[in-house]
């Protein structure tokens, strides 16, 4: 079918907005037009509402209820905010800054904001990828959320959340019980993904704390990596070789943070600025420990990187450092 060419992209952040309360048909429409507007700028786009009533596999014979599901999601759309915030400033950005729905011309038009056109167009290599088809079959909203939250960690095979961040984002009754949430979320969760090839082992672990009444903390997903491609041995040897490596051992970080998809080997901006803030302090670790450890760090702390990759990296390996001991001078802290 003509759906299945539609992959929907985009950068991570986006999984850090909360789409709560919409329905599963909203849903479907919104990311079957980040399918359409992918690579398409902040120009002003204009869709065929049958060409995305087709995409989202709503019913044929339901023209009116269309329309209330294109006027809620597009209301909705409106009000997706992103906020950054760090000790000297916070901003809040809406994502579109237009949108139109003319029912008579069947013509829906949305413009991007420009602040915010990254998060479809400016990809690099945090983004989150997979099939609109295989999307819009899911029914329950839950299944829909854990989709795309899951889909953003494919090629790891795992995503552990704390109790707190697992109810908002799926925007669970406070009155919910775990006992519920494993009944009314989580099952509906692992009977829709678990029909799906790429989630057919899906499988959830409820984390619970070890003292008294062992209160649930957290849920852990687990399923087999995505191959994105076949792997090849040494399959970026030649990009590697090409790089300018000051020491001997920065082949091997840059090597094991590729295969984790922290960043691509021709990004040479982006491996110089992990070379000058990042790996001096992986050289600290290897001093001390050996290159195992090293790659168990990064696995770690890939598997957890959200957004900008580097500061989080660099925090995370120089917390890791304190916590063996392994003492840092006042030189290199400053260096650093």
């Amino acid at each position: 079918m003509a759906q299945q060419l539609h992959k929907v992209k985009y950068h991570n952040d986006l999984n850090t907005i909360a789409m709560r309360k919409w329905t599963p048909q909203e849903m479907n429409l919104f990311f079957s037009i980040l399918a359409k507007a992918k690579n398409k700028g902040s120009e002003l786009l204009h869709f065929d509402t049958d060409e995305l009533k087709e995409l989202t596999q709503y019913s044929k014979v339901h023209n009116k209820r269309w329309e209330d599901t294109m006027s809620n999601a597009i209301n909705k759309m409106a009000q997706l905010t992103y906020m950054e915030r760090n000790e000297k400033r916070a901003r809040t950005m809406t994502l579109f800054s237009y949108l139109d729905v003319d029912f008579e011309e069947r013509v829906l038009d949305v413009q991007v904001s420009k602040q915010f056109e990254y998060i479809i167009n400016e990809l690099s290599v945090n983004f989150t990828s997979y099939e609109l088809a295989e999307f819009v079959q899911l029914r329950s909203s839950y299944a829909k959320t854990a989709y795309r939250l899951l889909k953003q960690w494919r090629t790891l095979g795992k995503r552990e959340f704390t109790l707190e961040e697992f109810t908002f984002v799926m925007d669970t009754p406070k009155s919910y019980r775990p006992s519920e949430i494993k009944k009314r979320v989580l099952t509906p969760i692992l009977e829709e993904l678990q029909k799906l090839d790429s989630f057919r082992d899906l499988k959830v672990k409820t984390l619970k704390k070890n003292t008294k009444g062992t209160p649930v903390t957290g849920y852990l997903f687990t399923w087999k990596p995505e191959k994105t491609e076949k792997w090849l041995e040494n399959k970026y040897a030649k990009q590697l070789s090409q790089l300018d490596h000051s020491d001997t051992h920065y082949q091997d970080y840059i090597r094991i943070l590729v295969e984790h998809g922290v960043f691509n080997p021709w990004d040479k901006e982006l491996i110089g600025k992990f070379k000058a803030e990042v790996f001096p302090y992986y050289n600290k670790l290897l001093d001390k420990t050996n290159i195992e450890q090293v790659e168990s760090h990064i696995g770690y702390v890939s598997s957890r990187t959200n957004g900008s990759a580097l500061g989080f990296f660099k925090t995370s390996i120089r917390n890791y450092l304190k916590r063996l001991k392994i003492n840092e001078n006042k030189e290199d802290e400053e260096a650093y």
